[in-house]
């Protein structure tokens, strides 16, 4: 019934139902099991207004302020700056392999023999649907709620979109 199978996979705890329930289909049917990890940087910082929101409901954790003026700022500042937000970068995309590693590795242990990984950037509800695509995929597993609960208030959950935009059957586990 099912020969690829894809995981939309961001390490919370309902990602990791949903990658025990892939992986489990994956063994079952002989599927190939691609587990994807997207970075949203255009949502990694939430405008004032949001986070305000945010801290007021206890959704996220307050934050000391920190502003810079770019126009004072001096060139040494400026390649700081800049080498931080490559050193963010960078991080972010190490956690997202540790992440990936220990699903790959949970995907094999749940019997899941063909089993790779991939990193992206951008919308994660377009680039899983689009990974899915490009893989041919029969299926999409999610979880119901992932890590941004302010996100979700505001702008709908992932899980939702996929389901919306892809072409493919989705299964959302809770």
């Amino acid at each position: 019934m099912f020969d690829s199978i894809v995981v939309a996979y961001d390490g919370s705890a309902n990602a990791d139902r949903a990658l025990e329930a892939g992986s489990k289909l994956a063994a079952g049917e002989q599927a190939r099991l691609g587990i994807v990890y997207v970075i949203d940087i255009e949502r990694m910082s939430l405008s004032p207004e949001a986070r305000k929101m945010g801290e007021i409901e206890h959704i996220i954790e307050p934050i000391p302020g920190f502003i810079v003026n770019l126009e004072k700022s001096s060139p040494e500042l400026l390649n700081k700056l800049a080498k931080a937000e490559v050193d963010s970068q960078k991080a972010m995309l190490q956690y997202a392999d540790y992440l990936l590693n220990q699903a790959q590795e949970s995907a094999r242990d749940g019997g899941a023999m063909d089993v790779d990984t991939k990193t992206l950037q951008g919308d994660p509800a377009k680039e899983v649907v689009e990974f899915a695509s490009e893989r041919h995929a029969d299926l999409i597993v999610c979880g119901s709620r992932g890590h941004g609960r302010l996100q979700q208030l505001l702008l709908g959950s992932t899980s939702h979109k996929i389901t919306q935009l892809a072409g493919c059957s989705c299964l959302t586990v809770k």
